[in-house]
């Protein structure tokens, strides 16, 4: 999530109480009058509102098997002392002269915290939080000129997380709570080091900063770390999911008991479901329900795929690089809605007034498929394009990945844009998975090939998944003019 993909930066909304002074100097007396009557009043409902959503918003939004990767929400209502002191810090001179101004310039009064297992949930996150409306006047609305992402660009004192504001309201009054983003590992840091040194008064000695930044350096390899074992971990669970079709299995063998029970809690889910459904999904599900233990050989099966026909032989399974359980019957129809239907949970998103609907149909299939505006897409391929000349990439690992996006968003910075990793990520995996990957030099039309490539691969995809038909040509030529617009428009 990046601050180009919302609107402008809304104004952040000063919580106002019956305690307020308008001369130039605020005494601690003054100020705790004014800071305990505001904490009642505003801070401390505030806190169990926000925290409320959030934990709502994530549970609309994740599946879960999603929400078993997020360790913890918490909140806290900051300190009359650390309060204190931060209106006193150098970066707020001139800034807060009177009580009033406080709430008004300081956006971490209320702070909440979502720690992940690791990086990749940080993304994770990040996508269920797209959903929140952008403007004030919901139950839970995100501001996204506030986000500030410093796991790609760490603090000098090593720390990392991913911020970003929400607003609620109190009654008939706005508040802002500070939403933090962590890793476990960064959490860790973030223990260690806050109270051993937010508690000091006046400079630290640069040991200090020394053995920090050190700590917060060996961590963030270690989450890389993490990340890599996560990512060889999913490549063997897809194996185990995907499996081949090619081996004869007795059905007799897996009809009575445990078999017999996930065949029919699988037959029920088919007839139940409204959209594709994602193979990994569901065998989670089977997972929790009886043990991890039945992936071994999924009843004798070998793999989920097989198990999965097995249990609905009329289902059908979608291609593709990633597998769906697509709904009973033939129609291209989800949910009772059709792709041009407006979906409820897009109010307050004006940069997804040029989505078309099968883009909006697939998002709600896929939550990480990024959607921009169409002004947002060719300058994301521009940078990227750039990016695949300097890093000439020869293969689709982890660290070509990384290589691609860490450069188009330098790019990007440099020219005074923001793209957002989980976007660039997203593309960039998608067309280094096609069976020709683009090969770029300075004759080529580049950032127009990618954008081809990727427009093409997203229609194929919203035809696997039965968004689109053979009578949906306009509808496909749509998307395509969405994600590479013609170059004379």
């Amino acid at each position: 999530m990046a601050p180009s993909d919302g609107p402008a930066h809304i104004e952040r909304p000063r919580p106002r109480v019956n305690v307020s002074l308008q001369n130039d100097e605020i005494g601690y007396a003054a100020f705790g009058e004014w800071y305990d009557s505001l904490r009642a009043q505003v801070l401390e409902p505030a806190l169990a509102v926000a925290e409320g959503s959030l934990r709502g918003a994530l549970a609309d939004n994740l599946t879960d098997r999603d929400l078993t990767r997020i360790r913890s929400i918490s909140g806290r209502v900051k300190s009359k002392r650390r309060t204190w002191r931060k209106i006193h810090h150098p970066r707020y001179e001139g800034q807060v002269t009177t009580l009033d101004d406080i709430a008004g310039s300081i956006d971490d009064l209320v702070g909440l915290r979502v720690t992940c297992i690791n990086l990749r949930d940080i993304d994770m996150v990040q996508t269920a939080l797209d959903a929140l409306p952008r403007v004030p006047g919901t139950d839970l609305w995100l501001d996204p000129a506030s986000v500030r992402d410093y796991v790609a660009e760490p603090k000098a004192s090593g720390y990392r997380g991913w911020h970003v504001n929400l607003g609620i309201e109190v009654g008939d009054t706005p508040a802002v709570c500070e939403l933090q983003v962590r890793s476990l590992l960064q959490d860790s840091w973030g223990e260690l080091t806050h109270e051993e040194t937010y508690s000091k008064a006046g400079a630290l000695p640069p040991l200090v900063d020394v053995l920090s930044t050190r700590m917060a350096d060996l961590l963030a390899i270690l989450d890389d770390i993490a990340e890599d074992l996560r990512t060889e971990l999913d490549r063997i669970d897809q194996e185990a999911v995907a499996g081949s079709d090619d081996r004869d299995v007795d059905a007799a063998d897996v009809l009575a008991g445990q078999a017999a029970d996930a065949a029919s809690l699988l037959l029920d889910r088919w007839t139940s479901i409204d959209r594709p459904t994602d193979l990994a999904a569901l065998a989670w599900a089977l997972q929790r329900e009886f043990g991890a233990e039945i992936s071994d050989d999924w009843f004798g099966h070998g793999s989920f795929k097989r198990f999965l026909r097995h249990a609905v032989p009329k289902g059908e399974i979608s291609t593709g690089r990633q597998a769906y359980l697509l709904p009973m019957g033939g129609g291209r129809t989800l949910g009772g809605a059709t792709p041009s239907d407006p979906d409820p949970d897009d109010s307050g998103r004006p940069e997804l007034d040029t989505a078309p609907g099968p883009a909006r149909q697939l998002r709600r299939i896929d939550p990480a498929f990024p959607l921009l505006s169409d002004t947002d897409w060719p300058i994301l391929f521009e940078h990227l394009a750039e990016s695949w000349r300097r890093v000439k990439p020869v293969d689709a690992t982890a660290g070509t990945v990384n290589r691609l996006t860490r450069s188009a968003r330098d790019l990007a910075w440099g020219a005074g844009a923001s793209l957002s990793r989980r976007t660039l990520d997203y593309v960039v995996k998608a067309i280094l998975a096609a069976d020709e990957p683009p090969s770029l030099d300075r004759r080529t039309d580049a950032s127009k090939l990618l954008a081809d490539m990727f427009a093409a691969q997203t229609v194929q995809r919203m035809t696997e998944l039965r968004i689109l038909d053979d009578s949906s040509s306009k509808a496909a030529a749509r998307v395509e003019r969405w994600i590479a617009p013609p170059l004379d428009r």
